[in-house]
């Protein structure tokens, strides 16, 4: 998969690139992320020309210091315009200065200097994306080492300030930019409002960010994404289990256990929900990761199931125990597109609501609350994702959680695992593949796993070298590794202003089959964690 860097400070710009490019197999990395804050000058001044050179010089800069001479990669800039025609008698307005614009701007002024010059409401938003291109693509019949990639939509701006909340599924639909007054032609409501396929058809970026793409297609340097392959063998004993059900009915305690006992990776599917909450808002946003999970497995139901696929592959996993699946759409995918040679097979766990709410006391987890109305608002919010319907698809695949810890094990092992299987899986070990920092991150975070406290990148950093012999580890390569991209292995918290960062149960799973050894996951551990 190609890396492609957008130079971007704004983690919706950046999401929205990435939406853009879906289709393709590459990965679009934002450099800020990689570098810390590190961001290209935007100059304001209102000529298209000199701002597009100007700009691109600056990340060009920005760029060689920060990347090898040697490396032939792709970066982009992206720069929107917006022109309200009875406004731009002598110059677009606000044309290139439309982000300090709309921070310096309220509908009713807007408003009352439209009525003012007339009836005239039409609008134009415009997208230049400018990529740069290696050396080694670089066309003699050019003067420079950029292509600009230009892409425009008409429409005119609302009569009348809509209240509406920024989609949480698509953040560039949102209340704060330009989209919450632009009406596109033909419509009567602003983009931000529409769904996401009427959205799609009057995207600014859309066009110019296809004809990048098909311009790399054409030099043969990305590909289309293609379809998913079917699974078509079964090769082993073992089986790849999903296990479904609602909080606290044990769904996670069971996966724990059939990773201490027979080795198995344990892949928490939340852990990728955050994921992709978080490549979409960040951590600072006020939008909850319910409501963006709603709307998430509503539109795009696949959004976690490719991702596990994908992590399933790239780590070159075993046998593998999955939580966290809300709606039956997810399962179906994953059994329709899963090529790994496991027997797939659902458990759908519960328990009564009453213990499963006194378990979420007990647990005080951070996403979980000692109200039991807000416990209950939660259950109707799952049920409504899928999880209702989901347990009467697998009606006859129950298995009940209201007793001991050897009564749940026992009944799984009876309804789910032979005897001839059992001991064949237990003499195995399982191993996963990670980079050599990924590896010393989180095997170092796995010893702090039972303190389940957070730490920041210099802590990590501080860690990791106490229990090295050899070379220190540098802080910046740890924060590095961490601002390339979110992960599913790690949960993050803000405390005190900084990111500070833990194992999540994908990542526990994962640093557990790292050491090639029988997990550290205690029983009184697993006591006290009882109905993950």
């Amino acid at each position: 998969m190609l890396e492609i860097v957008f130079f971007t400070s704004s983690p919706i710009k950046l999401a929205h690139a990435r939406y853009l490019c879906r289709d393709y197999d590459v990965q679009i990395t934002g450099f800020r992320e990689k570098t810390f804050g590190a961001n290209y000058i935007e100059p304001r001044i209102y000529d298209r020309e000199q701002l597009i050179e100007l700009s691109y010089q600056d990340a060009l800069q920005r760029w060689q210091k920060a990347v090898s001479a040697s490396e032939d990669r792709l970066f982009f800039i992206e720069d929107t315009s917006v022109v309200i025609d009875a406004l731009s008698l002598e110059q677009e307005t606000p044309g290139l200065d439309v982000k300090y614009w709309m921070a310096e701007t309220d509908f009713a002024s807007l408003d009352a200097q439209l009525k003012a010059v007339g009836y005239n409401r039409c609008a134009t938003v415009r997208s230049d994306v400018v990529m740069h291109f290696p050396s080694k693509m670089h066309n003699t019949e050019q003067d420079k080492n950029y292509l600009c990639f230009t892409s425009s939509v008409a429409g005119h701006v609302v009569e009348k300030e809509q209240v509406f909340d920024t989609n949480p599924m698509y953040p560039w639909l949102d209340n704060k930019t330009f989209n919450k007054w632009f009406v596109p032609n033909g419509y009567s409501q602003p983009i931000s409002m529409l769904h996401i396929s009427e959205a799609d058809q009057y995207d600014f970026r859309a066009p110019a960010f296809h004809k990048m793409l098909e311009f790399l297609e054409q030099q043969k340097i990305i590909n289309r994404r293609s379809e998913p392959g079917v699974q078509n063998n079964l090769e082993v004993e073992e089986s790849l289990f999903i296990i479904c059900g609602p909080s606290c009915a044990g769904k996670t305690t069971l996966a724990e256990y059939l990773a201490e006992r027979y080795g198995y990776y344990h892949i928490e599917a939340s852990d990728f929900m955050y994921m992709s909450y978080y490549q979409r808002h960040d951590i600072t946003s006020s939008i909850k990761i319910g409501d963006f999970a709603e709307q998430a497995l509503r539109d795009q139901p696949e959004i976690v199931v490719e991702q596990t696929l994908r992590n399933i592959q790239v780590n070159k996993a075993g046998p593998v125990v999955i939580t966290g699946f809300r709606s039956h759409v997810e399962v179906d995918w994953f059994r329709r597109y899963y090529m790994g040679g496991y027997p797939i097979e659902i458990v759908y766990v519960v328990a009564d609501a009453a213990l499963r709410f006194e378990r979420s006391v007990i647990r005080q987890r951070d996403d979980m609350t000692s109200n039991r109305e807000t416990f209950n608002q939660r259950d109707a919010q799952q049920a409504a994702m899928g999880l209702e319907e989901l347990e009467r698809c697998f009606l006859s695949n129950r298995l009940e959680n209201n007793g001991s810890l050897d009564d749940f094990f026992n009944s799984f092992e009876t309804c789910h695992i032979e005897n001839q299987q059992r001991s064949y899986m237990s003499d195995k070990s399982g191993y996963l593949t990670a980079g050599k920092l990924e590896s010393l991150i989180l095997l170092t975070l796995l010893d702090k796993w039972s303190s389940r406290g957070y730490f920041t990148t210099t802590e990590i950093a501080h860690l990791i070298n106490q229990s090295l012999d050899g070379t220190p580890k540098s802080k910046n390569n740890i924060s590095r590794y961490f601002n390339q991209r979110f992960y599913p292995y790690f949960e993050i918290k803000l405390i005190d202003g900084k990111r500070k960062y833990r194992l999540s149960n994908t990542g526990y799973g994962k640093a557990r089959l790292l050491t090639g050894k029988k997990s550290v996951y205690s029983t009184e551990l697993m006591t006290t964690e009882i109905g993950r």
